[in-house]
Protein backbone atom coordinates (compact mmCIF):
# COMPACT_ATOMS: atom_id res chain seq x y z
CA UNK A 1 0.00 0.00 0.00
CA UNK A 2 1.06 3.41 -0.95
CA UNK A 3 2.08 5.61 1.80
CA UNK A 4 1.07 9.74 2.27
CA UNK A 5 3.54 11.11 4.37
CA UNK A 6 1.79 13.73 6.97
CA UNK A 7 3.16 17.29 6.73
CA UNK A 8 3.78 17.86 10.57
CA UNK A 9 6.71 15.26 10.87
CA UNK A 10 8.83 18.04 9.34
CA UNK A 11 10.78 20.89 10.53
CA UNK A 12 14.03 23.17 9.86
CA UNK A 13 17.21 23.69 10.35
CA UNK A 14 19.24 26.77 8.75
CA UNK A 15 23.00 27.30 10.41
CA UNK A 16 22.42 25.00 12.85
CA UNK A 17 19.29 26.92 14.62
CA UNK A 18 16.31 24.75 14.64
CA UNK A 19 12.90 26.91 14.29
CA UNK A 20 9.55 25.22 13.89
CA UNK A 21 6.80 26.77 11.50
CA UNK A 22 3.52 26.65 10.00
CA UNK A 23 3.85 26.85 5.82
CA UNK A 24 7.00 26.51 3.71
CA UNK A 25 7.98 26.32 0.02
CA UNK A 26 11.13 26.77 -0.27
CA UNK A 27 12.47 24.54 -3.64
CA UNK A 28 14.52 24.43 -6.25
CA UNK A 29 12.58 25.96 -9.34
CA UNK A 30 13.46 26.04 -13.09
CA UNK A 31 11.74 26.97 -16.35
CA UNK A 32 12.31 24.91 -19.45
CA UNK A 33 11.56 28.04 -22.01
CA UNK A 34 10.93 26.69 -25.70
CA UNK A 35 11.33 30.27 -27.81
CA UNK A 36 8.80 30.96 -31.22
CA UNK A 37 11.13 30.55 -33.99
CA UNK A 38 10.90 29.99 -37.52
CA UNK A 39 11.80 26.50 -38.20
CA UNK A 40 9.82 25.31 -41.05
CA UNK A 41 7.44 23.41 -38.51
CA UNK A 42 4.65 24.15 -36.81
CA UNK A 43 5.68 22.43 -33.17
CA UNK A 44 8.77 23.92 -31.33
CA UNK A 45 11.99 22.43 -32.09
CA UNK A 46 14.32 24.44 -29.35
CA UNK A 47 14.46 24.53 -25.98
CA UNK A 48 16.75 25.49 -23.53
CA UNK A 49 16.46 25.11 -19.55
CA UNK A 50 16.80 28.34 -17.38
CA UNK A 51 18.61 29.11 -14.29
CA UNK A 52 17.87 27.43 -11.00
CA UNK A 53 16.39 29.41 -8.99
CA UNK A 54 16.40 28.24 -5.28
CA UNK A 55 13.93 30.32 -3.25
CA UNK A 56 10.54 29.99 -1.47
CA UNK A 57 9.09 31.39 1.92
CA UNK A 58 8.77 30.32 5.69
CA UNK A 59 6.45 31.38 8.01
CA UNK A 60 4.45 30.66 11.36
CA UNK A 61 4.15 31.68 14.57
CA UNK A 62 7.62 33.05 16.83
CA UNK A 63 8.52 30.95 19.46
CA UNK A 64 11.33 30.98 21.75
CA UNK A 65 13.67 28.57 19.71
CA UNK A 66 13.32 31.45 16.71
CA UNK A 67 14.11 34.52 19.02
CA UNK A 68 17.05 32.95 21.28
CA UNK A 69 19.75 35.88 20.87
CA UNK A 70 22.56 35.69 18.85
CA UNK A 71 21.98 32.41 17.39
CA UNK A 72 18.07 32.50 17.02
CA UNK A 73 17.02 33.63 12.94
CA UNK A 74 16.08 36.85 13.91
CA UNK A 75 20.01 37.84 14.37
CA UNK A 76 20.72 35.72 11.46
CA UNK A 77 18.26 37.72 8.90
CA UNK A 78 19.14 41.21 10.12
CA UNK A 79 22.76 40.75 11.45
CA UNK A 80 25.71 41.46 9.36
CA UNK A 81 29.64 42.05 9.53
CA UNK A 82 31.25 44.80 9.38
CA UNK A 83 32.12 43.97 5.79
CA UNK A 84 27.88 43.80 5.24
CA UNK A 85 28.22 39.88 5.16
CA UNK A 86 24.98 38.57 6.06
CA UNK A 87 24.90 34.76 7.60
CA UNK A 88 26.03 32.31 5.04
CA UNK A 89 24.54 28.42 6.04
CA UNK A 90 23.00 25.69 4.89
CA UNK A 91 19.25 25.17 5.17
CA UNK A 92 17.41 22.08 5.68
CA UNK A 93 13.79 21.07 5.35
CA UNK A 94 12.79 17.80 7.19
CA UNK A 95 9.49 16.75 5.65
CA UNK A 96 8.76 13.43 6.75
CA UNK A 97 10.22 10.85 9.53
CA UNK A 98 10.22 7.04 8.37
CA UNK A 99 11.37 4.50 10.66
CA UNK A 100 13.37 2.70 7.70
CA UNK A 101 14.98 5.40 6.41
CA UNK A 102 15.32 8.46 8.74
CA UNK A 103 14.06 11.74 8.39
CA UNK A 104 13.81 12.79 4.20
CA UNK A 105 15.05 16.06 3.60
CA UNK A 106 16.25 18.56 0.71
CA UNK A 107 19.65 20.11 1.65
CA UNK A 108 20.07 24.04 0.10
CA UNK A 109 23.43 24.86 0.28
CA UNK A 110 24.86 28.66 0.22
CA UNK A 111 21.51 29.89 1.60
CA UNK A 112 20.79 33.49 2.86
CA UNK A 113 17.75 35.22 4.32
CA UNK A 114 16.47 37.57 1.64
CA UNK A 115 13.74 39.19 4.08
CA UNK A 116 11.88 38.79 7.30
CA UNK A 117 8.93 40.45 8.55
CA UNK A 118 7.92 40.16 11.97
CA UNK A 119 4.28 41.31 13.01
CA UNK A 120 2.06 41.00 15.86
CA UNK A 121 -1.89 42.09 16.54
CA UNK A 122 -3.04 42.71 19.83
CA UNK A 123 -4.62 39.15 21.39
CA UNK A 124 -2.71 37.12 19.22
CA UNK A 125 0.43 35.10 18.74
CA UNK A 126 3.64 37.04 16.84
CA UNK A 127 4.14 35.77 13.56
CA UNK A 128 7.53 35.98 11.15
CA UNK A 129 7.81 34.67 7.61
CA UNK A 130 11.21 34.75 6.14
CA UNK A 131 12.10 34.49 2.39
CA UNK A 132 15.22 32.46 1.71
CA UNK A 133 17.38 31.76 -0.91
CA UNK A 134 20.11 29.51 -1.99
CA UNK A 135 22.60 29.20 -4.36
CA UNK A 136 23.19 25.17 -3.88
CA UNK A 137 20.61 22.39 -3.81
CA UNK A 138 20.99 18.43 -3.24
CA UNK A 139 18.45 15.93 -3.94
CA UNK A 140 16.12 14.52 -1.52
CA UNK A 141 18.37 12.42 0.92
CA UNK A 142 17.72 10.09 4.12
CA UNK A 143 19.30 11.87 7.45
CA UNK A 144 19.24 11.00 10.81
CA UNK A 145 18.10 13.05 13.54
CA UNK A 146 15.18 14.46 15.84
CA UNK A 147 13.93 16.77 16.39
CA UNK A 148 13.50 18.51 20.06
CA UNK A 149 10.26 17.23 21.76
CA UNK A 150 10.74 19.72 24.30
CA UNK A 151 8.14 22.44 24.35
CA UNK A 152 8.32 25.97 23.15
CA UNK A 153 6.77 28.77 24.64
CA UNK A 154 5.03 30.93 21.59
CA UNK A 155 5.11 34.67 21.89
CA UNK A 156 2.09 36.07 22.82
CA UNK A 157 0.80 40.20 22.17
CA UNK A 158 1.85 40.27 25.57
CA UNK A 159 5.52 39.45 25.40
CA UNK A 160 5.99 42.63 22.23
CA UNK A 161 7.06 45.56 23.72
CA UNK A 162 6.72 48.70 21.77
CA UNK A 163 7.79 51.98 22.51
CA UNK A 164 8.10 55.17 19.88
CA UNK A 165 9.98 57.99 19.29
CA UNK A 166 8.36 60.77 16.66
CA UNK A 167 11.44 63.01 16.40
CA UNK A 168 11.05 66.10 14.95
CA UNK A 169 9.60 64.99 12.02
CA UNK A 170 6.82 63.09 13.42
CA UNK A 171 4.17 65.66 13.78
CA UNK A 172 1.70 65.82 16.70
CA UNK A 173 2.67 63.85 20.09
CA UNK A 174 1.01 60.32 20.73
CA UNK A 175 -0.75 61.05 24.00
CA UNK A 176 -2.46 58.37 26.05
CA UNK A 177 -3.52 55.91 23.21
CA UNK A 178 -2.48 51.84 23.03
CA UNK A 179 -0.77 50.26 20.18
CA UNK A 180 -3.42 47.90 18.33
CA UNK A 181 -1.29 46.45 15.59
CA UNK A 182 3.20 46.68 14.68
CA UNK A 183 4.98 45.43 11.66
CA UNK A 184 8.38 45.86 10.31
CA UNK A 185 10.33 43.87 7.06
CA UNK A 186 14.10 43.80 6.70
CA UNK A 187 14.47 43.33 3.46
CA UNK A 188 18.11 42.40 2.62
CA UNK A 189 17.71 42.62 -1.23
CA UNK A 190 20.08 39.73 -2.02
CA UNK A 191 20.88 39.66 -5.82
CA UNK A 192 21.37 36.60 -7.38
CA UNK A 193 24.50 36.18 -9.95
CA UNK A 194 25.17 33.86 -12.70
CA UNK A 195 28.55 33.92 -14.53
CA UNK A 196 29.56 32.96 -17.92
CA UNK A 197 31.14 29.60 -18.47
CA UNK A 198 30.14 28.24 -15.14
CA UNK A 199 29.49 24.64 -14.51
CA UNK A 200 26.05 24.53 -13.78
CA UNK A 201 22.61 26.35 -13.78
CA UNK A 202 22.94 27.32 -10.33
CA UNK A 203 23.61 30.83 -8.75
CA UNK A 204 27.37 31.20 -9.14
CA UNK A 205 26.84 33.77 -6.00
CA UNK A 206 24.52 35.56 -3.86
CA UNK A 207 25.59 39.44 -3.37
CA UNK A 208 24.19 40.90 -0.29
CA UNK A 209 22.37 44.63 -0.99
CA UNK A 210 21.79 47.40 0.89
CA UNK A 211 19.28 46.73 3.76
CA UNK A 212 15.53 48.14 3.01
CA UNK A 213 13.47 48.52 6.29
CA UNK A 214 10.19 49.55 6.50
CA UNK A 215 6.98 49.02 8.72
CA UNK A 216 4.09 50.07 10.31
CA UNK A 217 2.31 51.18 13.61
CA UNK A 218 -1.52 51.55 14.58
CA UNK A 219 -3.42 52.33 17.44
CA UNK A 220 -5.99 52.99 19.20
CA UNK A 221 -6.76 56.76 19.18
CA UNK A 222 -8.31 60.16 17.37
CA UNK A 223 -6.12 60.73 14.16
CA UNK A 224 -3.73 62.95 15.91
CA UNK A 225 -0.81 59.94 16.04
CA UNK A 226 2.51 61.07 15.33
CA UNK A 227 3.15 61.29 11.69
CA UNK A 228 4.19 63.32 8.86
CA UNK A 229 0.75 65.86 8.53
CA UNK A 230 1.65 69.45 7.67
CA UNK A 231 4.46 70.96 5.28
CA UNK A 232 6.42 72.09 8.13
CA UNK A 233 6.63 68.15 9.51
CA UNK A 234 8.72 67.71 6.13
CA UNK A 235 10.64 70.43 6.31
CA UNK A 236 12.28 68.81 9.72
CA UNK A 237 14.70 66.60 8.65
CA UNK A 238 15.41 64.37 12.65
CA UNK A 239 14.42 61.01 12.65
CA UNK A 240 12.23 58.95 14.75
CA UNK A 241 13.16 56.22 16.54
CA UNK A 242 11.10 52.53 17.47
CA UNK A 243 12.01 50.45 19.72
CA UNK A 244 10.31 46.73 19.81
CA UNK A 245 10.93 43.87 22.09
CA UNK A 246 10.29 40.30 21.63
CA UNK A 247 10.12 38.15 24.29
CA UNK A 248 13.18 38.35 26.52
CA UNK A 249 16.16 37.97 24.18
CA UNK A 250 14.93 40.23 20.73
CA UNK A 251 15.68 43.94 21.35
CA UNK A 252 15.23 46.09 18.47
CA UNK A 253 15.78 49.65 17.75
CA UNK A 254 15.72 51.51 14.62
CA UNK A 255 15.91 55.00 13.09
CA UNK A 256 13.04 56.02 11.38
CA UNK A 257 11.32 58.78 9.84
CA UNK A 258 7.64 59.09 9.57
CA UNK A 259 4.72 58.79 6.44
CA UNK A 260 1.60 60.25 6.91
CA UNK A 261 -1.30 59.02 9.24
CA UNK A 262 -3.83 57.42 8.02
CA UNK A 263 -6.88 57.22 9.99
CA UNK A 264 -9.92 54.41 9.83
CA UNK A 265 -13.16 54.41 11.52
CA UNK A 266 -16.14 52.25 11.29
CA UNK A 267 -18.73 51.29 14.04
CA UNK A 268 -15.68 50.11 16.21
CA UNK A 269 -13.02 51.89 17.70
CA UNK A 270 -10.78 54.28 15.40
CA UNK A 271 -7.79 53.13 14.76
CA UNK A 272 -4.93 55.08 12.94
CA UNK A 273 -2.11 53.82 11.37
CA UNK A 274 1.64 55.48 10.33
CA UNK A 275 3.66 53.32 8.11
CA UNK A 276 7.58 54.33 8.45
CA UNK A 277 10.86 54.06 6.29
CA UNK A 278 14.26 52.95 8.07
CA UNK A 279 16.73 55.46 7.27
CA UNK A 280 20.08 56.52 8.34
CA UNK A 281 22.45 53.84 9.96
CA UNK A 282 20.75 51.68 12.14
CA UNK A 283 22.27 50.77 15.72
CA UNK A 284 23.77 47.12 16.10
CA UNK A 285 20.49 44.93 16.33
Amino acid sequence: MATVNPGYMGWAIFDGTQFRFTDCNVAAKQEINAPDLITGHWNRQAYNYGPIDISGTISGPVGTLFGTAGTGMWAKATDRTDCGELTEGTLNIHYFCSTTEGYNTFEFGAAKVNSITFSCSAGDVAQFSMDMIGAESATTSASDGKWDDSPEKLITWDQVGLSVTPGSAGGNSFGDEYFSNFEVTFANNVEVVYALGQSNLYPFALVDGITTITGSVSAFNIPSMFGVNTWADYEADETGTVEFNVGPDISVNLNVQWHRVEPTSAVGPIISTVAFTGVTTQPVV
